[in-house]
């Protein structure tokens, strides 16, 4: 079950910890020369390190239509919502499910919408040396495979669910060897060599197409909608992405702006990025 209390309760361990130190740019309306109160011109956007690469690109086309200063914070997408919780800081918050749902029930959201959809993939160095042609492969002796946290993990919920699905799944549980790093860290970990197979977001494999060769997971098709205690249903066959206005945020014009514009133009990018 891919249920935000289990990621919530970790992360938020973790955030309380910092929460307090935890230095982020006010948003607040800054004084203009005259002493008068003038429009914000700063965002703070709080995204999950997996949409990275196209949250940069559209920060690189908003700086050619807007002078608003847009900071960036990436982390996990759940220890990034524990942050948000528990600092109340952050105008704009762009994750993966399940998250963003729980959070707009935690009343910590004004609005949001989807901006793209993830899948996961298995990926292998060039040349595919171990000859993995699709997810049974991985259940071959001495197969080194890397994947997402198993319990705190979105993909690793994923994995684990698939596993639970396919009759050789507990030959590849007993070839897992790293259930951490995150996606760069196992992309990166398989193009060394460290790693023979991992299992990542789709979007993520792309970056290393260069060193890598991908493989799609039909079985993952097979899978049902699961019921999550917190927000109703999520389908494993469809991780959404979601960029969503702060509470924050709401109170902030320039948010507010670069919210907009990731409306218009968010999708269209995350789409061309792989997601």
């Amino acid at each position: 079950m891919v249920s935000a209390n289990i990621f919530i309760k970790r992360a938020a361990a973790l955030a309380a910890a910092f929460a307090a130190a935890l230095i982020l740019p006010s948003c607040s309306k800054k004084e203009s020369a005259d002493g008068t109160a003038g429009k914000s011109e700063t965002v703070m956007v709080l995204s999950g390190g997996s949409m990275r690469a196209p949250l940069e690109k559209l920060i690189k086309e908003y700086k050619k239509v807007s002078n608003d200063k847009i900071l960036t914070s990436y982390g996990g997408s759940g220890e990034l919502c524990a942050q948000i919780q528990n600092s109340g800081k952050g105008d704009i918050y762009i994750c993966h499910d399940p998250f963003m749902p729980w959070a707009e029930k935690q009343g910590m959201v004004d609005k949001w919408f989807t901006i793209g959809h993830f899948k996961i993939v298995i990926v292998v160095p060039k040349g595919n040396p171990k000859h993995i042609g699709k997810l049974a492969d991985l259940a071959k002796p001495g197969i080194r495979i890397g994947v997402g946290d198993m319990t705190y993990s979105t993909s690793g919920q994923v994995v684990k669910q698939l596993l639970s699905t396919v009759p050789y799944g507990d030959a590849i549980k007993k070839n897992i060897v790293s259930g951490s790093k995150g996606h760069q860290g196992r992309c990166s970990s398989v193009a060394m060599g460290a790693l023979d197979a991992g299992i990542v977001w789709a979007p993520v494999a792309r970056l290393y197409s260069d060193k890598l060769e991908s493989i799609p997971i039909p079985e993952i098709d097979k899978l049902d909608a699961i019921t999550s205690a917190t927000y109703k249903e999520s389908d494993v066959r469809d991780i959404k992405v979601a960029a969503g206005l702060l509470k924050n945020g709401a109170d902030n014009p320039a948010a507010k702006r670069f919210y907009d514009f990731l409306e218009k133009q968010g999708k269209k990018v995350f789409k061309e990025m792989g997601f």
